[in-house]
């Protein structure tokens, strides 16, 4: 449990000092181009079928989680075990963007508090899909909520998760190759699960492994977003109702889960009809609250997202510490 807590620990405290760099040579940037050449290999190799794309998907995700699997080996190896959880603290680091997610939103928050749509509607366009050149002020900040809910479970729980369970199977080496494995996951679904004619049949198991990946997490967000209301004076008992009654409202099995339990956790109502390319999707509307929405509104869905964040680790301890007892 100690190495686990130094893992945890190292992870945090890099993504609080440090950040995102957005740099061409950050492994996940890195990975993106590989995934490219990946692609190109495979189509030429396989076709364009849904085989072909499993395939490449394999192709892409698994060298590089062995890869860092086998680096923290080697730093056992060669200096022990708590070197090996810092180690692989640092490829979680690289795999969670808690800071990010925030420093995006306030790019949003800041420009909206001082009237400033045009600026607020750009740093919008920087984070979601949907058309932000028409959105009033309200709408504005439902995108960035929506941004911070869904991202919370793929950038940030979704990858504790999955290294937390590397860990009780592999140790730090499980835990860094599972970490790193789940950002794959995240990156090939970006890139490949559309659902237009190049990606439909190639990118279909990188979309199918993306959902499976974040099914337990997403679920288990939620009593973390409900806890973390009750510290924020939001309403436990709405995220629970609004998340489970909203759960099949989006096309994403995972999505709503987040976004829905934003919305109880904060007494508002997200979701709604939303421009994509020109196209109006009819998405409905998640939770009964207010739907005047207010840049204090973003401020608060970034906190809840920090103290949630917090929550998730807490229960993911809890549930180690119980699996340790047991066995």
């Amino acid at each position: 449990m100690n190495d686990l807590l130094l893992l945890l620990g190292v992870a945090f405290a890099l993504d609080l000092l440090i950040g995102d760099p957005h740099s061409p040579l950050h492994p996940v940037a890195l990975f993106g181009n590989y995934a490219a050449k990946v692609e190109a290999f495979a189509r030429r190799r396989f076709g364009s079928t849904v085989r072909a794309g499993f395939l490449g998907w394999c192709l892409a995700a698994l060298p590089p989680a062995l890869f860092a699997a086998g680096s923290i080996l080697l730093v056992r190896r060669g200096f022990g075990p708590h070197a090996a959880a810092v180690a692989a603290g640092v490829w979680l680091y690289m795999t969670i963007a808690l800071r990010s997610l925030v420093q995006h939103a306030e790019a949003v928050r800041r420009p909206l508090a001082a009237d400033d749509l045009v600026s607020a509607r750009r740093a919008l366009s920087m984070i979601v899909s949907r058309d932000t050149a028409g959105l009033d002020r309200s709408e504005i900040v439902r995108g960035g909520i929506e941004s911070i809910a869904e991202n919370l479970i793929d950038a940030v729980t979704s990858a504790l998760f999955w290294a937390v369970a590397g860990y009780l199977a592999g140790g730090a080496a499980g835990a860094a190759g599972a970490a790193v494995l789940l950002r794959a996951v995240n990156t090939l679904d970006a890139g490949w699960g559309y659902k237009n004619e190049r990606y439909l049949a190639f990118g279909r198991a990188a979309a199918r492994i993306d959902d499976a990946a974040h099914f337990i997490p997403a679920r288990l967000t939620v009593p973390a977003i409900a806890l973390a209301a009750l510290l924020l004076r939001g309403s436990f008992g709405r995220t629970f109702l609004t998340a489970l009654r909203h759960r099949h409202d989006h096309p994403s099995p995972n999505s709503c889960y987040g976004m829905a339990g934003f919305a109880g956790a904060l007494r508002i109502r997200l979701g709604g009809p939303t421009v994509y390319d020109g196209v109006l999707e009819p998405y409905p509307y998640w939770g009964d609250g207010r739907a005047e929405l207010t840049p204090g509104d973003l401020c608060r869905a970034e906190l809840l997202a920090v103290a949630a964040t917090l929550f998730f680790t807490l229960i993911l301890l809890a549930i180690t510490e119980v699996l340790w007892i047991q066995s």
